[in-house]
């Protein structure tokens, strides 16, 4: 994958930080934030998951720099970098119309779904 995959959200009230319980105010959490990002980045490998197969979240690393209003758009755009075996590793920026709000690394892993959860 040579661009950026993207993915638009719009800040709803479960999204804040109040709501969330991450905060006290009604912007944007980072916990809503990563979830936009891990959810981005797994719809944009399913060509790489093969039937039976799935991809979870093991590591996160985000710089979430700037607040973000109610009904505002995120653009979230994941490009994965690289592979080693079953880790993918993903560079993504979140935006809102032209402002970097959040950057940062993200690491998903391929595993057997059935195993996975029998585990």
């Amino acid at each position: 994958m040579k661009d950026y995959a993207s993915k638009l959200f719009v800040v709803e009230e479960k999204h804040t930080a109040a709501a969330m319980g991450s905060g006290d105010l009604a912007v944007l959490a980072t916990p809503a934030l990563v979830a936009m990002v891990e959810n981005t980045a797994k719809e944009s490998i399913q060509n790489l998951v093969n039937p039976g197969q799935t991809t979870v979240g093991i590591e996160i690393q985000m710089n979430h720099s700037a607040a973000t209003a109610l009904g505002k758009k995120v653009l979230c755009k994941v490009k994965l970098v690289q592979q080693e075996k079953r880790v993918l590793v993903f560079q993504f920026k979140a935006m809102v119309e032209d402002q970097l709000i959040a950057s940062g690394i993200h690491k998903r892993a391929i595993v057997e779904t059935e195993k996975f959860m029998s585990e």
